[in-house]
């Protein structure tokens, strides 16, 4: 419980610091997850995942957008080292360094939360600080909607730097 108090005054302070207040739009991702290093060795199949971010506007300078969000992936294991789910936290700043134009692409990293739901019932929930650096393309189609391509490299456990993944995404963005 302390630790959603510390995220949720996290998010406090981030919304704070940026220009605006309040949501600028809503992005629905989707895509598939490529397991690396120790998940990989433990035979996690490459799973579909899914998420919803916030585009909260410009963050220090207009080029720099904070995007938070929330997303879903289910991890199974071949070899029965036990099934979970991962709900991560995201707090993502994107860097569309072209400016804006109809296609703009970015560079972007963030900070996440990841929440660990073990099936097992005798194991212990778990949690651990993560971090993701990523790279895509958004798209403007007609009027407030947007397509955004992705790829992103998951480290999920600073403290493990071997439980890893890349995801490959795809969203809308559906502008305020």
């Amino acid at each position: 419980m302390k630790k959603l108090f510390v995220v949720l005054a996290v998010l406090g302070l981030l919304f704070a610091a940026s220009n605006d207040s309040f949501a600028r739009g809503i992005i629905i991702k989707g895509g598939y997850a490529i397991m690396q290093d120790d998940y990989k060795d433990a035979d996690y199949d490459n799973k579909p995942f899914f998420g919803l971010f916030f585009d909260m506007g410009s963050f220090i300078f207009n080029s720099l957008r904070f995007k938070p969000g929330l997303d879903y992936i289910a991890m199974k294991s071949d070899q029965g080292y036990g099934d979970f789910d991962v709900w991560g936290i995201h707090l993502d700043w994107y860097w569309y360094f072209l400016g804006k134009a109809a296609i703009q692409p970015y560079l972007g990293f963030g900070a996440a939360l990841n929440y660990y739901d073990f099936d097992d019932r005798h194991a212990e929930e778990d949690s651990d600080a993560g971090i993701e650096g990523f790279a895509g393309v958004q798209f403007d189609l007609s009027g407030p909607f947007a397509l955004l391509l992705e790829a992103r490299y998951v480290m999920h456990d600073i403290a493990n730097r071997d439980q890893n993944m890349v995801k490959l995404g795809v969203g809308i963005q559906y502008s305020f």
